[in-house]
């Protein structure tokens, strides 16, 4: 039980450190910045229209799943609240392997000709390093019980944008290092995509080119924010949104809107944001909060140094009063 109370600890220190990640790269913007990991936040599943009320894909049964193939792993690993920790590298020592499930981001559909859906979920494996190596796990049901089929590695620190499945395909768009990039600091958005064959994954060539984390990539997408750094969420009711277009941050925040110029800097994924070209609307909210919420809102997006992607979220890096944070936005759904 210590050791387990421990690695939940530690994992909650790497699922944190996630958040934190881009503030980091941002101050130390190099190969021996601290590792990230792409983790966290809300559910995002494919729809399957027949029979997936048979199938218990929910994030309970998922948690406490059987797990294999990950490398450096030689047994199965069995998950109790979305977590394992293996044995300490010395005796009583705090540093030991660890994975986590991603379970906030997940998708479900049929990966072969029967159609029965499957589950696809991710995994970050923490072997006791800086090294944050993220893995890819099919999940079905194989008489009444929930079986891992498959493990695929994907890589280290990898930020995942995007998890689908479509056409019997899974499809994974990631923020992954490019040639030259340290491996804090990755910058190709680059798209992968496999087939399920046999209990196998193969991957399979993608059409879509690799390019570098522009804020282009941000557009035709309306973001919400959810917090406005780790462990600050924004309060319910209030409304405050986020659009890339042109070259512009616009949305709103409760009944104002704004505008605000963004430069995109020659390092992928970091921006300038420039506060005198800002434009905001002054009407009077029903909510005495809002002419709170839209100081400190623009206070920090004027500040926004970098972003990225986390699980399918966006996050905005900023600096305010020396201090570093995340504000973390969610895609609004269509």
């Amino acid at each position: 039980m210590k050791r387990l109370l421990s690695a939940f600890i530690s994992l909650l220190t790497i699922y944190s450190s996630t958040l934190m990640a881009a503030e980091m790269t941002t101050i130390t913007p190099d190969a021996s910045s601290p590792a990230s990991s792409s983790l966290i936040l809300t559910s995002k599943t494919s729809s399957l229209t027949a029979t997936a009320h048979s199938f218990d894909y929910s994030l309970s049964a998922l948690q406490q799943a059987y797990y294999r193939g990950i490398d450096g792993i030689d047994s199965t690993i069995h998950l109790q609240q979305g977590l394992w920790a293996g044995d300490p590298y010395q005796p009583g020592g705090n540093v030991m392997p660890q994975v986590m499930l991603l379970g906030d981001l997940k998708a479900i559909g049929a990966l072969n000709s029967h159609n029965n859906p499957m589950a696809v979920v991710l995994l970050n494996y923490s072997p006791g390093g800086s090294g944050q190596f993220l893995y890819l796990a099919v999940m079905a049901y194989q008489q009444g019980k929930l079986v891992n089929l498959v493990t695929q590695y994907v890589g280290d620190r990898v930020r995942v944008k995007d998890l689908a499945i479509k056409n019997h395909t899974i499809i994974l768009d990631v923020i992954q290092a490019g040639e030259h990039d340290p491996a804090c600091c990755p910058g190709d958005v680059a798209r992968h995509i496999w087939r399920f064959n046999h209990n196998k994954l193969i991957e399979v060539p993608s059409n879509q080119a690799i390019v570098r984390l522009t804020p282009a990539i941000l557009a035709n997408t309306d973001w919400r924010l959810e917090s406005w750094r780790y462990g600050d969420p924004v309060t319910d009711g209030s409304k405050i949104s986020l659009r890339y277009i042109n070259g512009h941050f616009v949305g709103m925040v409760d009944c104002n809107n704004y505008t605000v110029t963004v430069n995109a800097l020659l390092r992928p994924g970091f921006i300038d944001v420039l506060e005198q070209h800002a434009a905001i609307t002054d009407r009077q909210c029903d909510d005495p909060l809002s002419v709170h919420r839209q100081k400190r809102y623009f206070e920090q997006l004027a500040n926004v140094t970098q972003f990225t992607y986390f699980a399918g979220k966006l996050a905005l890096t900023y600096r305010h009063d020396n201090q570093v944070g995340v504000m973390i936005f969610t895609a609004e759904k269509i």
